[in-house]
């Protein structure tokens, strides 16, 4: 909230110069009162961008996560309605690892009569986290499972969320909301670049603005004054 206290802090010093009336007459065009206003109205405004970019933002990850909550138990009828076909081990088996990607759960092993029942010296069991769990990689794992299915003449469904046609807008629809989730994130990003610029980075920025008002007014009215004791109590945080 470092930026919205700074906004507000600037808010005060133009309220301040303001009601100094034509006392307050500095030399350089940026410190005068018509300036002043127009800082802060470009300050505020940017920082209405930002909150504006950052709830686009969180509406489509709540969308996305949303949506491909679903995918895991769409996921698993669509390997129902497989079995149920009478299609070939293999092609059930190519499925089953599909599903078993966007599920997130690992395949049972088979185990093998004699076999040892403690792993090998320096294997490595994988967690969680080294699946590939990501939403791109989700996507991306339910098109090779409709791929699979798609080349299955025994694969028949009436359920229209099952067909094929309803599992390709189904994929259309995650690829659709992992893109929107980047641009808005790109958006948000833009935003935040151009608040700091007019904040803080340029020549004539909010913050460099408002320190130089602050002097001129101590300049002006003198360290002792009831001026300067007033904008002396507007204080901006420095920029990181």
């Amino acid at each position: 909230m470092t930026h919205v206290r700074n906004a507000e802090a600037f808010s005060r010093l133009v309220d301040f110069c303001t009601g100094y009336g034509g006392a307050y007459n500095p030399g350089r065009p940026n410190l005068q009162i018509n300036a002043l206003m127009d800082t802060k109205s470009k300050a505020a405004d940017s920082l209405s961008k930002v909150m504006a970019a950052k709830t686009e933002y969180d509406n489509q990850v709540n969308y996305r996560k949303q949506r491909f909550d679903q995918l895991s138990t769409l996921a698993a009828r669509v390997m129902r309605i497989l079995e149920a076909s009478g299609t070939s081990r293999e092609k059930r088996a190519d499925a089953r690892a599909y599903v078993h990607r966007i599920t997130g759960s690992m395949p049972k092993a088979t185990p093998v009569v004699g076999a040892a029942t403690e792993p090998a010296s320096g294997a490595i069991k994988k967690t969680p986290s080294q699946r590939q769990m990501s939403y791109a990689s989700r996507a991306d794992s339910f098109a090779n499972l409709l791929s699979t299915v798609s080349t299955e003449p025994l694969y028949i469904t009436n359920e229209e969320a099952l067909d094929l046609a309803g599992l390709k807008r189904e994929l259309d629809e995650l690829k659709a909301a992992n893109a929107r989730v980047s641009l808005a994130q790109v958006a948000w990003s833009n935003a935040r670049i151009d608040r700091n610029g007019v904040l803080y980075g340029q020549n004539q920025s909010m913050y460099r603005t408002g320190q130089a008002v602050k002097k001129y007014i101590r300049a002006i009215y003198g360290p002792s004054s009831e001026q300067y004791a007033q904008v002396k109590t507007v204080v901006f945080s420095k920029p990181i």
